[in-house]
């Protein structure tokens, strides 16, 4: 079922910024305290040349509505800050030497390939046994050795901790990790530099990391503080979104939904501390309307993203629909590798838009 009920309407009390008991919680105060916004400044700087300033888009079929275009990034989607983050943090001697190995449904795995491949390093990639042709192809175009195994993240990631442990190769986590969330923390930066009396923020969630580092851009900058970040999951695998009403880490047996790039079972224990504190809201979206918001972008703004890049979009439209009509707001396009099945299928069967 879909919900636009959060935690907070359903309990009655917000999560306090930054307020967090005594005890079990100090480990995440120890971890929130980790990533200020001068970090993530410094990803800025050490990702420049490797991820692009993308536009701040302001659209025309909906009213104060402007799209952040991530999918403009040289591997079309977001990840590239993140990957390109921390592989540019490691020893450049280690790196060389041992090269880096990760676990993606595709996105991730294509943004690691990139950057190995820019500076010249060994990339392995584990992927779903059904992954996006296209992205496969774009993965093993830049030189990555690919592997495919499983259908689920936490499945992927196992195999990778297999295979790291036999070649020794530095893993480079698609979420759970400090300069992963600060790398796509600059995108955060670049909404409240180019951006204007923002009301909110529509951030797509699969593990948090891309949520994790915008939010924390946003709630550790005085002047866009107020400003609420609201997460955007697929109700077919709305891992963070349970997580967070039941305020502690949970799994769901199943993840079954079109933006494959949000199909996570577990969120990690890092991004959970981030979303638990900074995160104002999170929507469950279903794949009809997630593939609806595909269409009106492809359709109204001539802007091509993937079922998971639009799933933001898809919860502001959702969101318009009770009562934010005129509310200033950013949907993130987190990606535009779409398949020629998905992309297909849109155009044969076009939805209302």
């Amino acid at each position: 079922m879909c919900s636009l009920l959060s935690p907070i309407a359903e309990t009655g009390s917000y999560p306090k910024f930054l307020e967090l008991r005594r005890g079990k919680n100090q480990k995440m105060q120890e971890t929130l305290s980790m990533i200020t916004l001068d970090e993530i400044k410094k990803a800025a700087n050490r990702i420049r040349g490797y991820a692009f300033r993308t536009p701040l888009y302001r659209t025309f079929s909906e009213e104060n509505v402007f799209l952040k275009l991530e999918c403009f990034q040289p591997v079309r989607s977001f990840k590239i800050r993140g990957a390109s983050n921390k592989i540019l943090s490691l020893p450049e001697k280690k790196r060389k030497e041992k090269g880096v190995i990760t676990a993606s449904s595709g996105n991730h795995g294509l943004a690691v390939a990139y950057v190995a491949n820019k500076i010249g390093i060994k990339a392995t990639i584990v992927l779903p046994e059904n992954v996006v042709k296209d992205k496969l192809d774009m993965i093993q175009s830049l030189g990555a050795q690919t592997v495919l195994f499983g259908r689920q993240q936490d499945e992927r990631v196992k195999k990778a901790d297999e295979i790291q442990k036999k070649e020794d190769q530095i893993f480079v986590q698609a979420f759970n990790d400090l300069e992963i969330i600060a790398g796509q923390g600059t995108c955060g930066l670049e909404i409240a530099e180019d951006g204007s009396n923002l009301e909110s923020i529509f951030v797509p969630i699969g593990g948090g990391g891309l949520i994790s580092g915008i939010a924390a851009a946003i709630k550790l900058n005085e002047r866009t503080k107020k400003v609420k970040v609201i997460g955007v999951q697929p109700d077919g695998s709305p891992s963070m979104y349970d997580s967070w009403r039941k305020g502690a880490v949970t799994s769901i047996e199943s993840s079954k939904t079109i933006a494959d790039g949000l199909s996570v079972r577990k969120p990690g224990d890092i991004t959970f501390a981030f979303v638990r504190n900074f995160v104002d809201e999170i929507i469950l979206v279903s794949d009809d309307e997630i593939l609806t918001a595909t269409y009106k972008l492809l359709r109204k703004e001539h802007i091509l993203a993937e079922p998971s890049g639009a799933a933001a979009f898809a919860g502001l439209l959702k969101s318009r629909s009770v009562g934010r009509e005129k509310a200033v707001s950013t949907a993130v396009v987190s990606g535009g590798n779409i398949s020629q099945e998905v992309l297909a299928r849109i155009l044969e069967s076009p939805v209302s838009a």
